[in-house]
């Protein structure tokens, strides 16, 4: 009886130790900051994006007034496309919506699209740097 009992034990325990070691891998994650200029001034308003289609991710981030970004959530490592985006409109806070469009030339049409700007940036594991220059 005694030498089951201890079989049982050592089973028990060996079942544990498997169990214990078949977690999830792993997956190798950056982080992605940097500056977005125009013709070298730095773009103040906006939203960078990043998406990959493959990885089936993306995150953005808003621009600060010095065109400074940091991405703060981790993105797997691999290829993405990258956007410029301007800030969203705020809603109108009036009943009688007033058209106060802002343009933002300094964010040329084809960074606006993911298809046209032609930015692509491959993240690796650990921090990512990654300035953009736009021209028209």
């Amino acid at each position: 009886m005694k030498s089951s009992l201890k079989y049982c034990g050592v089973l028990s325990g060996f079942i544990f130790l498997i169990a214990g070691c078949g977690g999830e891998p792993e997956i190798p994650t950056g982080q992605v900051k940097g500056k977005v200029s125009y013709e070298g001034a730095p773009v103040s308003e906006g939203v960078i994006s990043f998406y990959s289609s493959e990885l089936g991710v993306g995150a953005s981030a808003d621009l600060s007034e010095e065109g400074l970004y940091t991405i703060t959530d981790p993105l797997k490592t691999g290829k993405y496309a990258v956007t410029i985006l301007p800030p969203p409109e705020a809603p109108p806070q009036d009943a009688i919506p007033v058209s106060t469009k802002k343009e933002y030339k300094n964010i040329p049409l084809k960074y606006r699209d993911p298809n046209k700007s032609e930015l692509t940036f491959e993240i690796s594991e650990g921090d990512n740097s990654f300035d953009v220059n736009m021209t028209n």
